[in-house]
């Protein structure tokens, strides 16, 4: 007897099989984007030689004061604030200056690991700050996303600004803090495309894994022109108006973060295979 062949069955898993893969394609394409840091300037206090800051490893004077020099000892760089004239500045540049983007959102960290000894009672002065482009020269080259250390209670509270217009006002934290206590310090700028919307996230905390959102300083009113960075700036300015904060700082850095490669475009791969999978399973059907 001849029995008749029965024609092959396609397989069951094969639907179920691409519809997985496309799903985990799909989760793929919308899934944040990863991103990576990108070093534009960092010093690390403690790898340096005790003795002047400015000549070591990139730092350059900036203005023409050079009194109460700044200067490394003990793996910091510490002044004593309370000075009402504009002592010693020194600046670290970036490799190039980053300026505002034509879409989208350029991030920068800016951070510090330091101690606040002597914070100002009232109008601080800034103790860092970035300049607009990482030349020595002082003409157009202000200084951008201050940072400044006022008193409140028995310590302290950071606060921050995106320039000095007015347009772009101080905003100060609530959470007072410890005198001579380290903390690390994070200024998150967000270069925001169109003038007028770039804002800073400040955050503190004992270290850089247990950062807490601290201030947003942002726009306010008015006429404002948004800043470019290219340099860290250590400063020591003061005024009798506008008096220097004391400070130690153990490390001071900044990096851009710049996002990897779109997982959209794996994703991508991943459909095109499927599709090529799901092709060849109907032709052998």
């Amino acid at each position: 007897m001849t029995v008749a062949r029965l024609p092959a069955r396609r397989s069951r898993n094969c639907p179920s099989t691409v519809a997985a893969t496309i799903a985990a394609c799909l989760t793929l394409a919308i899934a944040p984007l990863s991103a990576r840091a990108q070093s534009l300037a960092s010093a690390d206090f403690g790898t340096y030689s005790d003795g002047a800051l400015v000549g070591q490893n990139g730092w350059q004077q900036w203005r023409t004061e050079t009194t109460s020099p700044l200067t490394v000892s003990a793996g910091r760089v510490a002044w004593p604030g309370g000075a009402t004239t504009n002592n010693q500045d020194a600046f670290l540049p970036f490799p190039s200056d980053v300026v505002q983007p034509a879409s989208g959102t350029t991030v920068l960290n800016f951070d510090m690991t330091l101690s606040v000894d002597a914070p100002s009672a009232s109008n601080p002065s800034y103790f860092a700050a970035l300049n607009t482009n990482n030349t020595s020269s002082t003409s157009g080259n202000f200084q951008n996303a201050r940072i400044v250390a006022q008193t409140q209670g028995t310590g302290y509270v950071f606060g921050t600004r995106v320039n000095g217009q007015s347009g772009y006002p101080w905003s100060f934290g609530t959470q007072e803090l410890t005198i001579g206590q380290d903390y690390a310090l994070r200024a998150e700028i967000n270069m925001v495309a169109g003038n007028a919307n770039d804002f800073i996230n400040l955050y503190v905390g004992p270290d850089f894994d247990n950062l807490s959102l601290y201030t947003t300083a942002g726009y306010g009113s008015g006429s404002v022109n948004d800043p470019s960075f290219g340099s860290i700036v250590l400063s020591q300015f003061g005024t009798a108006s506008v008096i220097e904060a004391g400070v130690s700082v153990g490390s001071i850095s900044v990096t851009q973060v710049v996002p990897e490669p779109s997982t959209i475009a794996m994703a991508g791969v991943g459909l095109a295979a499927a599709a090529a999978g799901l092709r060849r399973r109907m032709r052998q059907g």
